[in-house]
């Protein structure tokens, strides 16, 4: 059984339709990034799947549960949303044991074990209201950990924290992974989110544009050239000419996006100095989230543009 399983997924409101017939699996055992740019979907669809907002159409279930009984999962399901909540004049141990007792019954984590997990072994008697957004962040992870879910979900939650915060967010998460916790993630922050999935979804505009294991998420980029060339419309010329090159399209003005194979980069590179243009750049691209984005986004334009 998955842990999330979406089907057909839409959200409208009124005429504007921003989550646009989404699907997906989230599988037990995996990190599952939902990545995309502010504005793309993602806390929509995840207030769908939690039963937050109802969907205009399309089906969810949750660890084999609709939205509407999600309480029955009880401690199963934990999730963390991108505003941390704290019980701002209780200390950190205040808060774990004030959450405690709203979870009384359910077998509950040991409030040592979760401030070492999280790191806040130090801060156990500071207030709540003096930690800064990261160590407020993972109060709340911690909490949410209390009645050791299988399914954790996360709203941004690398949002607004520094580089030593993301990095002891991802530990987090490693560690959660490696305990077979399930964790879906959404975010805007693609570079950081590569390190820790092992899935990834990519939205865009309310659509689902990619989805599947990491490896073939960033395949997509796998071949793509960056090239600057003078006079870049000669050169484009050229490019759609070389056996073995193909022009990505791109909203790009001073560049060309290409997908080359094989060696036909070396015969590029040959045919456009003997073509008279004077080359600065052919750089292959990295195989990235970022880049798989980027190429959407361009992909994106460039269909809006013929439209």
């Amino acid at each position: 059984m998955a842990a999330i399983e979406i089907e057909g997924l839409r959200k409208s409101y009124g005429r504007l339709e921003v989550v646009r017939g989404l699907s997906l699996r989230v599988e037990q055992g995996s990190v599952y990034g939902l990545v995309g740019p502010n504005g793309s979907g993602k806390t929509t669809t995840l207030s769908c799947v939690l039963g937050l907002m109802r969907p205009t159409s399309g089906s969810v279930r949750v660890l084999g549960e609709t939205p509407g009984r999600l309480h029955r999962l009880g401690g199963r399901l934990a999730v963390v949303f991108d505003t941390a909540i704290a019980a701002p004049q209780l200390s950190v141990r205040q808060n774990l044991r004030y959450l405690a007792r709203l979870n009384r019954g359910r077998e509950l984590r040991d409030e040592d074990e979760l401030l070492s997990l999280v790191g806040l072994t130090k801060l156990a008697s500071a207030r709540a209201s003096s930690l800064s957004l990261g160590q407020r962040k993972r109060l709340a992870i911690a909490g949410a950990l209390l009645a050791r879910p299988e399914l954790l979900v996360l709203d941004e939650p690398l949002s607004g924290l520094d580089t030593l915060g993301v990095r002891q967010c991802l530990r987090l998460f490693r560690s959660l992974a490696d305990e077979g916790v399930t964790l879906l993630l959404s975010s805007h922050r693609l570079h950081e989110m590569q390190e820790i999935v092992t899935h990834a979804g990519v939205l865009l505009g309310g659509e689902l544009r990619v989805n599947g294991p990491l490896d073939e998420v960033l395949g997509r980029a796998r071949g793509r050239y960056r090239v600057e060339a003078q006079p870049l419309d000669r050169a484009r010329e050229i490019a759609e000419r070389t056996e073995g090159v193909d022009v990505l399209p791109t909203d790009a003005r001073q560049e060309l996006r290409l997908h080359v194979d094989g060696d036909a980069a070396a015969r590029l590179s040959r045919a456009l100095v003997e073509g008279g243009c004077e080359l600065s750049v052919l750089a292959r691209e990295e195989e990235s989230l970022q880049t798989v984005f980027e190429g959407l986004v361009d992909e994106h334009f460039a269909a809006e543009a013929r439209a």
